[in-house]
């Protein structure tokens, strides 16, 4: 099955550059087209619902970084987004945007984007990122990763309880020795547990957060400042 794509950009140029390049590439089907929507938080915008259940997915292109941000959140808090995650198959957002300062690149990954990448990249470089997102991956630009790294490192704490409300206990301690680099057996050993225990955990923890895998789970971790600068005692 091919990936299927949503694009979502004030631009009609924009939008038509891409769905050109996504017929020529024949792996990737687009399901919808439109400009950024305006809806409140909670509801999918008008139109949208019925891809946002099948979508693989969903580019969210423009200039301005806070609506690009709300936008982001809006589609994660919509009942189609939200019933998807549940049974951890909810599409990916790809961020295209003209800014690549920290603060913007950290807002997208705040609200739960898994990619970002500028608009003037290549048609080639965009579908080959567009790929990375479909089979669980997460994408940053040239440009844009070096930023986001510094930026996470200048991070405040902001404690896991507040940054991540859906996780249990067990599963906000987890993602703090994640965020800090620490393997499973090492996780295990700390926390007294069956590895095989810490393994199911983490499972349940990447689907409340929506991510693919450890890499993508770090990144919003340390997005929201945890693990960015804190000093774990060895065992």
């Amino acid at each position: 099955m091919g990936v299927r794509l949503i694009i979502l950009d004030d631009d009609p140029v924009y939008r038509m550059g891409v769905r050109a390049a996504a017929e020529t590439d024949g792996t990737i089907t687009v399901l919808a087209e439109a400009g950024l929507p305006d809806r409140l938080p909670g509801a999918a915008p008008d139109g949208l619902s019925q891809f946002l259940a099948r979508a693989d997915v969903v580019l969210v292109g423009g200039t301005g970084p806070a609506r690009l941000a709300r936008t982001v959140r809006m589609l994660r808090s919509s009942p189609e987004w939200s019933g998807r995650l549940r049974t951890g198959g909810a599409a990916r957002v790809l961020v295209a945007a003209t800014d690549s300062s920290t603060p913007a690149v950290l807002s997208m990954v705040r609200s739960g984007a898994m990619g970002y990448v500028m608009k003037s990249v290549s048609a080639r470089t965009l579908l080959r990122t567009v790929h990375l997102l479909a089979e669980g991956g997460a994408a940053f630009g040239a440009g844009v990763a070096e930023g986001l790294w510094g930026g996470i490192g200048m991070l405040p704490q902001l404690p896991s309880r507040l940054a991540f409300p859906t996780l249990t206990d067990r599963e906000r301690e987890i993602l703090e020795l994640l965020a800090l680099g620490w393997e499973i057996k090492r996780i295990a050993r700390r926390l007294v547990l069956a590895e095989k225990t810490v393994r199911n955990h983490i499972t349940g923890l990447f689907r409340k957060l929506g991510v693919p895998d450890r890499n993508a789970a770090i990144v919003r971790a340390r997005a929201a400042g945890i693990g960015a600068e804190q000093k774990a005692a060895e065992v």
